[in-house]
């Protein structure tokens, strides 16, 4: 998201974004792992295989994606900017389905205090 507003010829900029992506990469990809691996334990190893086919996925229609949408017209901006709606919509919906998770989990189940009785 970052990358699709830095005004041309800031190249220190630009530096940091691709920073805090290589952060991103590096630091968060392997804790989202662990904390799939840790809350599934059960389906720890598909979990883990998920995360990485999903992101090798992503990797593949952004490395051979890009070439030909720009070929068509699309600019760099538009892809940029496209891309950052996409996280910033699945990122909220990952903080939605947390906060639901954690209310249930949270909430006594109908009958549970009948049958602590």
């Amino acid at each position: 998201m970052i990358l699709a507003v830095l005004p041309e010829g800031t190249p220190g900029l630009g530096i940091a974004a691709f920073a805090l992506a290589g952060f991103g990469c590096s630091a968060l990809l392997p804790l989202t792992i662990s904390f799939g691996q840790e809350r599934l334990v059960a389906m720890g190893a598909s979990v883990a295989g998920g995360v990485i086919a999903f992101y090798q996925l992503g990797y593949g229609i952004a490395a051979f994606g890009t070439g030909p949408m720009v070929d068509a017209g699309v600019g760099l901006p538009d892809l940029f900017g496209l891309a950052a709606i996409a996280a910033v919509v699945m990122g909220g919906l990952s903080f939605a389905l947390a906060r639901k998770r954690q209310a249930a989990v949270a909430a006594p189940s109908p009958g549970a205090q009948e049958r602590q009785a």
